[in-house]
């Protein structure tokens, strides 16, 4: 799930990569038929707004977690990430402008966040009144700390502009700047300096999580 600041839903959409014109108000029994072309590939985008924040959930898919829709979603403004995932490793990440704030898995605080710990603290605050809830539990409770909102079953459940997105579609993730590689001198027989040889390019590599 996401939570951005001052976009509307269709622009949250768009910014995943989604046509948000081919979005539909539907509930999430309406929407079986998209959640049938997400177990082949893709998700089910569902947005939704409150109180001057727009959410994006998903339980197909993890498009939501990617650098790419994080970095344009929080353009402009600010976006919050919570992930559960199927493998058990839950994640939480507050971008704003293009870019990573703060990233850390709730529930684990022996481990520091990657950059600030805004975040950080206030679910190992949490964490220490109430040591026998679930980590995730404590991140959803920071991010309505944060955002003044709560969501409950009743409103996921319900109608929100609705949408499946292709894996091809997704909003791509960010590609590092290629940095040459270190000069290497070279010299002639006569030991005459021929100057430093064209760098050469490293693999792009993409950025993952």
């Amino acid at each position: 799930m996401t939570f951005t600041r001052s976009l509307a839903p269709a622009e949250v959409l768009r910014r995943y990569g989604a046509d948000p014109n081919r979005a539909r108000m539907l509930d999430h029994a309406e929407a079986s038929d998209l959640y049938d072309l997400a177990f082949r590939g893709g998700t089910v985008l569902r947005a939704g707004t409150l109180n001057g924040w727009s959410f994006c959930y998903e339980d197909v898919g993890g498009a939501g977690s990617r650098p790419g829709p994080l970095s344009a979603l929080s353009q402009g403004t600010e976006t919050l990430s919570l992930l559960r995932g199927g493998d058990a490793m839950n994640r939480l990440a507050h971008w704003c402008d293009g870019q990573r704030r703060e990233a850390f898995e709730p529930g684990a605080t022996d481990r520091m966040p990657q950059g600030a710990r805004h975040f950080w603290d206030l679910v190992h605050t949490y964490s220490q009144a109430t040591p026998d809830r679930a980590g995730l539990l404590h991140a959803l409770k920071a991010i309505t700390h944060h955002t003044s909102i709560s969501l409950d079953t009743a409103i996921i459940a319900g109608p929100l502009l609705t949408t499946h997105l292709a894996d091809e579609d997704r909003t791509p993730d960010p590609v590092p700047h290629a940095r040459p590689s270190a000069p290497t001198n070279r010299a002639s027989s006569m030991g005459r300096a021929l100057g430093a040889v064209q760098p050469s390019l490293h693999d792009v590599r993409r950025v993952a999580e």
